[in-house]
């Protein structure tokens, strides 16, 4: 049998957005209504205004080198398959995630290839905090480099890639120059039972961007 965990931090009317002039917030319009529907027929259409950073996304070079290969581009065998969950949800606030807790968690059951999902249950547990993006734990470069050295294909988390302030960006430089793509606001892992699981991510097919909403997805094998 298989079980299935959704991973999604799904976008919705009202929701928190990152405190800042340039970050839009979604918006879900109805452009059709059943009362409005000129043929009678009751149908319903709407119009989303989709900045994808805002819920469960994925992003890709082009996010960070101009010119790079954008969503549209990110090789489809790495949005599904093996991916290994490292458990740091004992991680507080602004605590970091390093390559020696990645080593330590990850090594007795990595395959060079896997996907890498960072577990913190910061995004569960605190989002809609006023200062949530301003307290979390977050990546350090050597959890990039950690990723990169040992062939991880995707890497994925629920806190935040950067520490808060960095305005350099030096985890989403390593990894998007490696050609990793970043799976950001994942959530709910903790309703997860193995930390080897099967994940499906795939972002919207968007041509010329930078990154794209994804629904996620983990299947656990409740026979083994």
């Amino acid at each position: 049998m298989t079980r299935f965990v959704d991973l999604t931090h799904g976008f919705y009317d009202g929701m928190p957005s990152y405190p800042a002039d340039w970050f839009p917030q979604f918006v879900s319009e109805r452009t059709m209504t059943p009362e409005t529907d000129p043929y009678g027929t009751k149908r319903t259409f709407s119009y989303l205004h989709v900045f994808p950073h805002n819920g469960t996304h994925m992003e890709y070079r082009l996010h960070f080198f101009p010119g790079a290969e954008g969503i549209d581009e990110v090789p489809l065998h790495t949005l599904i398959g093996r991916a290994c969950v490292a458990d740091l949800s004992e991680k507080g606030e602004l605590e970091p995630v390093t390559g020696e807790d990645l080593e330590r968690v990850l090594r007795p059951v990595w395959q060079e290839g896997d996907r890498l999902l960072v577990r913190t249950d910061y995004l569960y547990n605190n989002w809609g905090r006023p200062d949530y993006w301003d307290v979390p734990p977050y990546l350090t470069p050597s959890a990039a480099e950690w990723a990169i050295d040992n062939g991880a294909s995707l890497f994925g988390l629920d806190c935040l890639t950067e520490r808060p302030g960095d305005a350099e960006s030096p985890v989403h430089h390593a990894l998007l120059a490696a050609g990793i793509p970043l799976l950001e606001y994942v959530t709910n892992m903790h309703e997860l039972t193995k930390q080897v699981v099967q994940l499906v991510a795939l972002p919207m097919k968007a041509a010329g961007a930078e990154a794209a909403p994804t629904r996620v997805i983990a299947m656990e094998d409740t026979d083994g």
